[in-house]
């Protein structure tokens, strides 16, 4: 199938939002009805290689609606999404994301820098948010090949977006997760220090904030935990995610969840 012909006063350009909304290929959910579970919470920081993010799997809606949500995912081989909000729309929105890098790059024959990336969601998330009650708060993170390093990107409910040089959450977990953060984090952190890191500050999301789903260990489903570095987008194993998570359980059980004196 071939690109649709436009003329040289309506040509959409290289953005796919406004090719679809030309095509009435996207919508707003205005209504009551379209009212969706919530997803929380996520954390990413910065690390001496590129970027950890740690989200947990839980939507709630009054009630667990569903235990096994992914809340990130790769926009690119460089580049994860992960959202908060409404579940279904952030869906959504993961996918209206992936299309419009993808769009840009066969529409102009050049790839996005990371900083790009972050700034073209930003209209996105502007138009669905002020448009719409199902509001989606995204982050966004990944290797920069042009600067050598992991760059982090949080956002507003408008649209606006800030480069955090540290760590960001986002989520209603937020508040307890970078507590832990700011206690812990290093700009010299290691891969795996970064990763208990983060493991510890979803963790503590998970054990103070009810809309937060921590470590299931009955059903065996445990928060995503991804790498972004200079090999890509890289999701670590269930059992070593398991692993992380049990040491942690492991400490907490050894005090009877007595808080102590430093970062556990």
């Amino acid at each position: 199938m071939g690109l649709p012909l436009y003329g040289a006063q309506d040509d959409p350009g290289p953005s796919f939002l406004a090719y679809a909304q030309r095509e009435g290929l996207v919508s707003l959910a205005t209504g009551p009805e379209a009212l969706s579970p919530h997803a929380t919470t996520v954390v990413a920081l910065r690390y001496a290689g590129g970027v950890v993010m740690v989200g947990d799997r839980q939507a709630t809606a009054n009630y667990v609606a569903s235990r096994d949500v992914r809340k990130i995912e790769a926009a690119d081989r460089f580049t994860a999404l992960a959202i908060s909000g409404s579940a279904a729309r952030g869906m959504e929105f993961i996918r209206m994301a992936q299309l419009s890098f993808e769009h840009y790059e066969k529409m102009t024959d050049t790839a996005l820098s990371l900083e790009g990336k972050a700034n073209y969601l930003s209209p996105i998330i502007q138009r669905n948010n002020l448009g719409s009650p199902l509001v989606v708060i995204p982050l966004l993170a990944g290797w920069d090949p042009s600067h050598r390093r992991g760059r982090v990107f949080e956002y507003d409910g408008a649209g606006g977006c800030y480069e955090r040089q540290d760590f960001t959450t986002i989520g209603s977990g937020s508040p307890f997760a970078e507590s832990a953060l700011r206690l812990g984090f290093r700009a010299d952190l290691s891969l795996e220090e970064a990763l208990d890191l983060g493991a510890l500050a979803l963790y503590e999301a998970g054990d103070n904030d009810p809309a937060t789903g921590g470590p299931d260990f009955v059903r065996g489903i445990y928060p995503m935990m991804v790498v972004l570095d200079e090999r890509g987008f890289t999701e670590l194993a269930n059992d070593d995610v398991a692993a992380r998570f049990r040491a942690i359980q492991e400490r907490r059980a050894a005090t009877s969840g007595v808080a102590g004196g430093t970062l556990r």
